[in-house]
């Protein structure tokens, strides 16, 4: 059992409901995806602007080959970031993926 990641670089957050992210590039991601976003916090050297985010998991909507909205984890509603500070620079978003092994 462990994890693997698939990382993107983050170059946009909206502050709207639903919340979307754009990647650098196309992400390869999967509508029902589980993605953790990082290194968005204002303890970066330059303040990013999107700590109600950072480091947290969510369950994603695919919306274009570089873009998808985020939900929560749990009870899959739309991430409302209408009243977060405003994306600044920078970040990483990690495609999680639980891989299970089963001794038969």
């Amino acid at each position: 059992m462990g994890q693997t990641s698939h990382r993107a670089n983050i170059t946009a957050i909206t502050s709207d409901d639903p919340c979307e992210v754009t990647t650098s590039t196309a992400h390869e991601y999967s509508t029902g995806d589980f993605v953790r976003l990082t290194d968005l916090n204002g303890a970066m050297p330059i303040k990013r602007g999107e700590d109600q985010l950072n480091n947290n998991r969510y369950k994603i909507v695919v919306t274009d080959t570089d873009k998808f909205t985020l939900k929560d984890p749990i009870t899959f509603e739309n991430i409302d970031s209408t009243t977060y500070p405003s994306y600044v620079i920078g970040g990483y978003c990690n495609l999680i993926e639980t891989l299970f092994e089963y001794n038969a």
